[in-house]
């Protein structure tokens, strides 16, 4: 069975364009970030942004193989776009993270899924 993890990041307040524009040269990068997810055994990656009184937050959903193990393929990773994923995160997400405690209640898949 998969892992499934959501992460939630605070965002550095006037960052979110540059995050939005980020997530949007992935998404230009298709092919790139394709092997990127296979190399770390992910089936699936998704970021949303939560807008809040509070501040901004990047959410990333997580469907992969073995966490530790895509955590571990991620930040030893040279692939390019690994490396600048690694550097716009590292700008745009605020240092001050809040303790995380998101609780997987169920995670169900339907086996007929293409």
């Amino acid at each position: 069975m998969a892992d499934v993890v959501l992460l939630k990041q605070r965002v550095e307040p006037a960052k979110t364009d540059q995050l939005r524009e980020w997530m949007a040269e992935i998404r230009s990068r298709r092919d790139e970030a394709v092997e990127t997810l296979q190399n770390e055994g992910m089936y699936t990656e998704a970021t949303f942004i939560e807008s809040r009184a509070d501040g901004t937050y990047l959410l990333t959903f997580l469907e992969v193989e073995d966490i530790d193990h895509a955590f571990e393929a991620y930040e030893s990773s040279t692939h390019e776009l690994d490396r600048e994923h690694r550097e716009v995160l590292d700008e745009v997400l605020a240092d001050d993270q809040p303790e995380q405690n998101i609780e997987l209640l169920y995670q169900m898949t339907n086996p007929e899924r293409p």
